[in-house]
C-alpha cells in the first residue's frame, strides 16, 4: 500500500492512507474550498486531478474510522461530504482524495 499525504482539519492530526486509485493531497494546494462542523468534512474542487472525494476521521484518537464522501469532478462546483452522524461519532478531522 501506498504511503499518501493528506489534508488535516477540524484540529486533527495528519494521516498516511492507502485508497483505490485515488492520493490524498492538501486541499489548499489542489485549489479546494473545504467547510467542516463538529460531524461533517465538506470539499469542493476546481484543480489537483479529475476527481475527488471529501474524506473524515471520525471518533476519538484511540478509535477511530473513516468515513467517505460522494466522488465529484474536480471543476464541476459540486460538494463532496463526509458524514460522520453516519457512524454516531465526532469529527476528528478531514481531507481530500484525487483521482
Amino acid at each position: 500500500m501506498k504511503k499518501l499525504r493528506a489534508l488535516s482539519a477540524a484540529g486533527g492530526v495528519a494521516l498516511a492512507i492507502g485508497f483505490g486509485g485515488f492520493a490524498a493531497t492538501p486541499a489548499a494546494a489542489a485549489s479546494c474550498t473545504t467547510w467542516f462542523d463538529g460531524a461533517t468534512f465538506g470539499a469542493s474542487c476546481s484543480a489537483g486531478g479529475s476527481q475527488f472525494q471529501a474524506y473524515a476521521k471520525c471518533g476519538n484518537a484511540s478509535n477511530y474510522t473513516f468515513v467517505y464522501g460522494d466522488v465529484k469532478n474536480v471543476g464541476s462546483g459540486q460538494w463532496s461530504y463526509a458524514y460522520c452522524a453516519s457512524v454516531g461519532r465526532p469529527l476528528i478531522s478531514g481531507g481530500v482524495l484525487f483521482q
